[in-house]
């Protein structure tokens, strides 16, 4: 089995928890890590924008206590993108986020996030199972 090149016309973004409560935990103090990772989210948002790919994020709960996108994402998140709350750590288990993900009509996703060791980890492996590129 072969591994798939990214097809612009059929591909999509999935950002997964980059919620401020996870992104101070990953990295204190605002160390080089965080800097660096927010870049890139950026760069990824902006790519997403631009190529008007079809764009989804996730939220853990609580978003009183974890927060929701960093105000330098917001900045650059899609107007088309959608945003979702989850209540387990895979996202491909949430029926709303699974609808979502099926209407975008893409079989390839762009996965990132924060807490890869949880949360962006599960729901690679759940869209995987599911039959998407990743």
């Amino acid at each position: 089995m072969g591994i798939a090149r990214i097809d612009k016309s059929n591909v999509g973004v999935l950002l997964i928890d980059v919620q401020p409560a996870f992104v101070d935990l990953a990295f204190p103090a605002g160390g080089p890590g965080g800097e660096a990772l927010m870049l890139r989210l950026e760069h990824l948002l902006m790519l997403a924008e631009m190529m008007d790919l079809p764009t989804v994020t996730t939220f853990e709960t609580p978003t009183s206590e974890n927060g929701e996108l960093a105000e330098r994402l917001e900045s650059v998140f899609p107007a088309h993108g959608k945003r979702f709350v989850k209540s387990f750590f895979g996202c491909a288990s949430e029926p709303d986020i699974a609808s979502a993900l099926k209407a975008a009509e893409v079989r390839q996703w762009a996965v990132a996030g924060a807490e890869t060791d949880v949360c962006v980890l599960q729901s690679t492996l759940g869209l995987l199972e599911t039959g998407y590129e990743v």
